[in-house]
This record gives structure tokens, sequence and C-alpha cells, in this order.
């Protein structure tokens, strides 16, 4: 059993989350916190005069969404994705209670310390130890179901990938025409690749530059100073076959011949390459719509 539970832990969870995410889910927390202290008034508090407690309860919901986008967005980048799990998922959102629970307790110091209200009843630890033991199970179980939620969802689009890729569709080309050729033009202007589309692998950001894999003739890489986003408009007229699925990278999907997956994600497998590509979380839904279409 213990070892169940540890394998659980140290099962990939993802730790990037789209744009804003981590401030809707900090807000929305909030406001959860609020309308909880509002609507039951506990702990005694219903006993505090109106206008003091009025400011507690905003103040708890601003600390609540403070500490998780705060955290949300500092903690996660000590840690490399592919490394992150439940466990460190579920230690994390530990320590943000603790962060919430010290702010709660000097929120509630100075506001009635302010108000000449008597803060005897008032002790640090009992405090911290309340929200804490009170955070950690639903904690816990949110994680647990977005785990299950995304595992479950990123084993059918395999699953389906998969079973699709191994009745691909005949590429259409007219006969005697030449294959389409890709031209990337460097942000200079002036530096340009071309290579054939089936030749074409993937192109990976790597800083100010992007990396262009690809086989045929002469196989390799190729180094061009631009972003990736910048190339991708230029890639434009290839797509879907040329699909961007993750913020640095962009895969030719004709060249796919497996697809693996965790919740963090989906692993794409390439021909005459050994470089697993990643699909991230945002992009799932869009190749599983493109995926059935190969």
């Amino acid at each position: 059993m213990i070892r169940k539970v540890w394998m659980l832990l140290k099962s990939p969870y993802p730790a990037d989350s789209s744009p804003n995410s981590d401030l809707i889910y900090g807000l929305t927390c909030g406001l959860f916190v609020f309308l909880f202290f509002t609507a039951f008034e506990p702990f005694g508090l219903n006993l505090v005069p109106a206008a003091p407690r009025r400011i507690l309860f905003s103040g708890y919901g601003l600390i609540t969404c403070l500490a998780i986008v705060a955290n949300s967005r500092l903690l996660p980048r000590f840690f490399r994705e592919e490394n992150w799990n439940l466990g460190r998922q579920i230690l994390v959102m530990s320590w943000v209670t603790l962060v919430i629970g010290l702010g709660s307790f000097f929120l509630t110091d100075f506001i009635f310390r302010r108000h000449g209200l008597s803060t005897r009843w008032l002790r640090l630890l009992p405090v911290v130890q309340f929200t804490f033991f009170v955070a950690i199970f639903p904690i816990t179980v949110i994680n647990l179901v977005n785990y299950v939620r995304l595992l479950r969802r990123n084993v059918r689009v395999v699953q389906e990938a998969n079973q699709r890729l191994e009745h691909p569709k005949a590429e259409a080309h007219p006969e005697g025409a030449a294959p389409p050729q890709v031209e990337i033009v460097a942000e200079n202007n002036k530096d340009t690749f071309r290579v054939a589309l089936h030749d074409l692998l993937y192109i990976e950001a790597e800083e100010n530059y992007v990396q262009v894999y690809h086989k045929g003739g002469k196989p390799g890489r190729v180094l061009l100073r631009s972003s990736l986003t910048r190339i991708e408009r230029q890639l434009r007229p290839f797509y879907p076959q040329l699909f961007r699925c993750h913020r640095t990278c962009i895969v030719n999907t004709a060249q796919i011949v497996k697809v693996a997956g965790n919740a963090q994600g989906l692993k794409l497998t390439l021909k005459d390459t050994f470089t697993a590509i990643p699909v991230a979380r945002r992009y799932v839904q869009e190749f599983r719509r493109l995926i059935r279409d190969l």
C-alpha cells in the first residue's frame, strides 16, 4: 500500500500553467474564502464588530489570492517540468497554505489592535496549524482529481492517435509535380534555409535562435537567428501539417510514428530521430482534432 502511494506521488504532474490561469485560480479561491467567512462567520468572528469584520474577511480573500499567484509564478521556476510530480505539487500547495495561515494571523492581529480589540486569544501556531490541517485534505483531493482527469484524457488521445497512425491517409500530389518546398527566413531577412516539406522533421526554439531539424540527402540541423513565433507565421501555408505543439517546438505531423503521454502532456516520436517532442497541455485538444485528419 505504501509503495503504491509512493509511486502515485512520483507520477508526472504538469508544472507549467497556461497564461493567467494562476491568476484566475487565485481570484477564484480568494473569492471563495471571502464568501465562506461572510456566510458562516466561523471561529467566533461573528462577535467582532461589523466594520473590522468586513475588513478581515476581505483581507483573508486577498491574502489567499496573493499567496496562490505569487507562489505559482515563483516556485515552479526552481524545478524542471520533467521532474515535477504529484507529490511536489501537493507539497507546494501545502506550503502555500502555510503562507496563507501566516498572513491571516498577522492580518487579524493588525486589525484587532487597530480597532482596540483584544488579541489575548490569538496565537500564531494554532492559527497556522488550523489553516494547514483544514486545507490539506481538499488540496490533496483537488490535485488527485486533476491528475486523474489529465491522465485519462491524455491516454484517450494517445490511443486515438496511435490507432490513426496505423492507417494514415495517402499523400495526394499531382503526378510529376515537385514536392512542396519550405523556405525559412532568418530575422535579418538574408539567411535562409530551404527544405522539402516531407524532409522537415521539427523546429525547436533555442534562446534567440531556432534549430531546424531535417532529413533527406544531408540530414542534420540548421541554426537560424529568429523567434519561433516569427517562424510560425512564415509556415502558416503549410498548416495543419506543420503544427505548433509547444512553446518551444513546431513539428511536422507527417513524420509522427508514435504518440505517448501522461498527466503532464504528450510525447511524439518522429521518423529517423530518437528525440521525444512534447505536446503541451494547451495544445492537446488541438492535436487531438488534428490527428484525426492524418
